[in-house]
């Protein structure tokens, strides 16, 4: 199903499907979905278009109560709900698991500098879902990912301009998800500082960091432009944030109707995000600019490419060293294929 979903990737083609369900084939269900994140964050939008459009289309007869900034669980809760199937569908950050599911984890784009934008994050977490060996890892868990969010490039935006490599020295910058992405920062003497999404432009504002680590898009939302002006040039990887999943058992209980419909709006929701995202990402630059904002070039980005480390070899020496590697064998083909786009 993944496999399929990541080759149509950007297609106008957006699914095969055998037939297309009839309303009258729907069971009348109202199923509960937990989100970690508030309404207005952005690119959510797509996740409720997603359980609106669900609704819509089985004449209302499935129809999905979405609970907005952790209502019934936090970030860190939601992958548990869902796996014991205290809710129906739950939407969650999958990077922050990385070590209860390392071969999906690295779907999300843990390591730098693999998809250089985002119809290449995106295609390359489809593939990676659709892979035995994640397939059998996620059977575990009871997990079933239906969709999953991607952004655009990572950049550090920061309180000072980066101008040169060497000024990456002794920065403190918000690291996310997992092991991996500290290991890159470090190469370049980076300091990465565990701060949660609430607090960055207050860590900002204070000093206690130095730049953050994600999109621009995020700029606007936690209105950093203020407390960090200068944005690097720097394109540090992009990657898939929050993934919408069910509970497996559940899922595999529905109709096959009902996952037809959900697998078939969810390809059309992660179009839409495609499609936003590149008018959201230069919005989000004319507010950065108009505030004030300024894009700092970075003067030796050759050298930059040239030291950055081979974070999939990084990856495949810890999951071998881990008693892994043969399970990964079929994965990391899949994110040297991704990392042609940085070419």
């Amino acid at each position: 199903m993944f496999k399929s979903a990541a080759r149509f990737a950007g297609a106008a083609v957006l699914s095969l499907l055998a037939f297309q369900a009839t309303a009258e084939e729907y069971p009348d269900v109202t199923l509960r979905m937990a989100h970690p994140l508030p309404e207005s964050w952005p690119a959510v939008q797509w996740d409720k278009w997603w359980a609106e459009e669900v609704t819509r289309r089985s004449d209302g007869k499935v129809k999905i109560e979405i609970f907005w900034s952790g209502q019934l669980g936090g970030l860190l809760e939601i992958k548990n709900l869902v796996s014991s199937g205290a809710v129906d569908l739950g939407v969650f950050a999958q990077a922050v698991h990385a070590s209860e599911m390392p071969m999906t984890s690295i779907a999300a784009g843990l390591l730098n500098r693999v998809s250089a934008d985002a119809p290449t994050a995106q295609k390359l977490a489809g593939e990676v879902y659709g892979a035995e060996p994640t397939q059998a890892e996620l059977a575990e868990l009871n997990l079933q990912p239906i969709k999953w969010t991607v952004t655009s490039p990572y950049r550090l935006t920061c309180n000072k301009p980066i101008n040169q490599m060497s000024d990456l020295e002794g920065l403190r910058v918000r690291a996310v998800g997992g092991a991996y992405v500290p290991i890159w920062m470090e190469a370049y003497g980076m300091v990465p500082t565990r701060v949660q999404a609430p607090e960055i432009r207050e860590g900002l504002q204070r000093g206690t960091l130095d730049c953050n680590f994600g999109p621009i898009e995020w700029v606007p939302f936690f209105s950093l432009q203020s407390v960090a002006p200068y944005i690097s040039d720097i394109n540090t990887g992009t990657f898939t944030t929050f993934q919408l999943y069910a509970p497996q058992d559940r899922w595999n209980s529905w109709p096959e109707s009902v996952r037809s419909l959900m697998t078939e709006v969810a390809q059309e929701a992660m179009m839409k995000d495609l499609e936003w995202l590149e008018g959201a990402e230069a919005e989000a630059y004319a507010t950065f600019e108009e505030a004030g904002g300024q894009r700092i070039e970075l003067a030796d980005m050759d050298a930059f490419v040239a030291k950055s480390p081979d974070m999939i070899a990084i990856w495949e020496e810890r999951m071998t060293a881990d008693g892994m590697g043969d399970a990964i064998a079929l994965i990391v083909p899949m994110q040297r294929e991704a990392a042609k786009s940085f070419e």
